[in-house]
């Protein structure tokens, strides 16, 4: 794989620099911020180290109208032109807004998905196995369900969630992962928010590390008094949703997206992450490897 490390790029074969690069994230910290004597710490463990000017690992180590393109290290605009975006977006000020147009859409799941606007459909809930209940996840892998009260398909491999087996599981169901344009559309809601439920962190409304703390919930509470977080069966906070009608974008497990970078790209936070005022918003973008990993489904319609 490849980190940045302040002005070096570490090409590792050991799994070191996930654990090191997922705790400072965990914190708050950005990849950038791993210093040149962590990156020569770290070179007897099978990396070697290379300068780089300004690289990025993830789309919080640049400005705020680029974003990183993982497999250069360079901070890019998202789109130059609407042809850069697809259907259903434009390209303003450099970046891809969706545009909600409207028109009918038969989604191929009726009774777990949504139209969005007559461009595309998603999963209500978080993927689901179809043996899955509100107790056990489940272990039947042939497809991805979207259901409510269940316990959501999600791992601390990464050999178990990547893009190949996110993208069978969808398909098995007739559907294909989202793309990240469209999975952060339907997280911003038609009110183009900050989390799916407002532009506020609130940690009484989607399931995330402080939600169950051990005093009364209140943002960032989880470092003050501690908490018994936990993941929860699909749809269990019913104000986590937004006017598209989907729940958990925000929360309980992470979401992988469909990209071609070659680099697993996760959305909306989980619920055993620090600092989720920040990870938990719509637009962050997590490249290295969380722990409670999972994904939802995508359709074009008809």
């Amino acid at each position: 794989m490849v980190a940045k490390g302040g002005p070096l790029t570490l090409r590792c074969s050991s799994r070191t620099i996930y654990l090191l690069v997922d705790s400072l994230q965990g914190k708050g910290a950005s990849a950038v911020l791993l210093s040149t004597a962590l990156a020569l710490a770290l070179l007897p463990l099978g990396c070697e180290a290379s300068p780089v000017e300004h690289g990025c690992a993830s789309d919080q180590d640049c400005p705020p109208d680029q974003q990183c393109n993982t497999g250069t290290g360079r901070c890019e605009y998202e789109c130059e032109a609407a042809e850069d975006c697809g259907i259903g977006f434009a390209c303003k000020e450099h970046r891809c807004v969706f545009e909600c147009l409207g028109g009918d859409l038969q989604c191929p799941d009726p009774d777990g998905m949504v139209a969005i606007c007559g461009t595309f459909c998603v999963d209500i809930y978080e993927a689901s196995r179809p043996d899955a209940t509100g107790e056990n996840g489940g272990t039947d892998e042939t497809m991805a369900t979207s259901r409510a009260g269940v316990i959501p398909w999600f791992t601390g491999n990464p050999t178990l969630m990547n893009q190949t087996a996110a993208e069978a599981a969808c398909q098995g169901a007739g559907k294909r992962l989202c793309t990240v344009l469209e999975w952060r559309a339907v997280c911003r809601g038609p009110d183009d928010q900050t989390y799916s439920y407002g532009d506020q962190y609130d940690p009484t409304i989607c399931n995330s590390i402080d939600t169950y703390c051990h005093c009364s919930p209140y943002p960032g509470c989880y470092e003050s008094c501690s908490a018994d977080f936990h993941d929860m069966p699909t749809g269990s906070f019913p104000d986590c949703t937004n006017g598209f009608g989907v729940f958990d974008f925000n929360g309980n497990v992470w979401e992988l997206v469909a990209t071609a970078d070659g680099v697993s790209h996760y959305r909306g936070g989980a619920y055993n992450c620090n600092n989720p005022a920040k990870l938990h918003c719509c637009d962050y973008d997590a490249t290295w490897n969380p722990l409670a990993k999972g994904f939802r489904c995508c359709a074009d319609g008809r």
